[in-house]
């Protein structure tokens, strides 16, 4: 480091040994000092700036410029300020906030929509349907009251109703471990498998499917006015 460079900033330094050095001067060269009005201080710093090896002080009191020298070498630069502390590299990456990603992440789970599946119960005077279908409608398992050895009129009974519900709601038990969805419910005709399904689902039975659904629509036919209808059949 050049010494003229590091002059300016180390100047107060020097001006602090130049009145210590002068501290112990006598009583006569203060007085010598005095009467020429001179000051020994700007002699000394302008000795030290043209580069001259004696200061105008005592030979015991006197500074080489090269000791000076090597004391500004000596001192270390001072550090720059460029601006305010970084983050630590453990810390978050700046402009994220975990806590609002976390919000946000849990409001998408929230919103997001799941596909619906049908149930379709077909209860009629001979017998009763029960189709459980993805949203597609492409049926998965289809039930009835013959398929599950019910014979002739005990097709569309209370009994063949229940067991085509419980083997239903097995069925999207099984769906629901692969996958979650929420179903809605079709109802058509006015059979006993129509109750049946009905208290099924509102039974233990039907206690892990019954929170996922949405809907409950009756499509039973209603005839209002139309055509004549069919001759009543005499015994």
């Amino acid at each position: 480091m050049s010494f003229l460079r590091a002059l300016p900033v180390l100047r107060p330094r020097a001006v602090h040994r130049a009145w210590a050095a002068t501290a112990s001067f006598s009583s006569s060269a203060s007085t010598s000092a005095n009467v020429t009005g001179t000051s020994p201080v700007p002699n000394l710093l302008d000795a030290l700036a043209e580069g001259d090896a004696a200061a105008p002080l005592s030979n015991s009191n006197t500074i080489s410029v090269g000791t000076l020298t090597a004391d500004l070498d000596a001192v270390e630069d001072p550090e720059l300020d460029d601006g305010p502390p970084m983050p630590s590299e453990d810390s978050y990456p700046l402009g994220v906030n975990p806590a609002a990603k976390a919000n946000q992440a849990e409001k998408a789970s929230v919103g997001a929509k799941k596909e619906v599946y049908n149930v379709s119960v077909k209860a009629t005077r001979n017998n009763t349907i029960v189709t459980f279908a993805r949203p597609r409608g492409n049926q998965l398992v289809t039930l009835t009251g013959g398929k599950l050895g019910f014979k002739k009129s005990n097709r569309n009974g209370y009994e063949a109703g229940y067991q085509c519900a419980v083997g239903i709601i097995a069925a999207m038990e099984k769906e629901l471990e692969r996958t979650d969805f929420e179903w809605q419910l079709f109802l058509k005709g006015f059979g006993q498998g129509r109750d049946a399904m009905l208290t099924a689902i509102t039974t233990a039975v039907g206690a892990n499917v019954k929170p996922r659904l949405v809907r409950v629509t009756d499509r039973t036919p209603i005839k209002i006015g139309g055509t004549r209808g069919m001759k009543a059949r005499r015994i």
